[in-house]
């Protein structure tokens, strides 16, 4: 029995710690946030990995205030995705990169929508463009949703 249950659980704590990182990610922000007068970094595009410059850029942000070792419970590194919400009217659905059939490990990639907020696991917008909801693919099953 012991070793039925035993992988369910290591499941967990893994996804246990993928939301910690979530929340982590967002404090960051909030910290760049203070730091830039309240401002996002700018820009969007997929696979922002780690870089190696500075700047105000996503990939900036990735290098100058999240952890070298800022990575998912199995050791890869996580990797950005920002886009805006694209929602007509506050409250609508954003555009869904994570679907049903996105399957963990969804090469990593925290989904960011600027401009929205989470409603469950769903992101949706918001009138606010400077707050983000963040998904992340748990390897358990769902979506994970959380904002700033």
């Amino acid at each position: 029995m012991i070793f039925i249950a035993l992988p369910a659980l290591q499941r967990s704590q893994r996804d246990a710690a993928r939301r910690d990182d979530v929340l982590v990610f967002l404090r960051k922000v909030k910290d760049y946030q203070t730091n830039n007068r309240g401002a996002l970094p700018t820009g969007e595009g997929e696979s922002i990995a780690r870089g190696t410059t500075s700047g105000v850029d996503w990939a900036g942000f990735y290098h100058d205030y999240l952890e070298e070792n800022f990575a998912d419970p199995n050791g890869s590194s996580y990797v950005l995705s920002v886009a805006t919400c694209g929602a007509n009217s506050a409250g609508a659905k954003c555009t869904n990169m994570l679907s049903d059939t996105t399957v963990f490990p969804n090469d990593y990639k925290l989904t960011i929508f600027k401009g929205a907020t989470c409603s469950g696991s769903e992101a949706v917008a918001t009138n606010n463009p400077r707050k983000l909801a963040v998904q992340y693919k748990l390897e358990g099953g769902g979506v994970f949703c959380e904002n700033t």
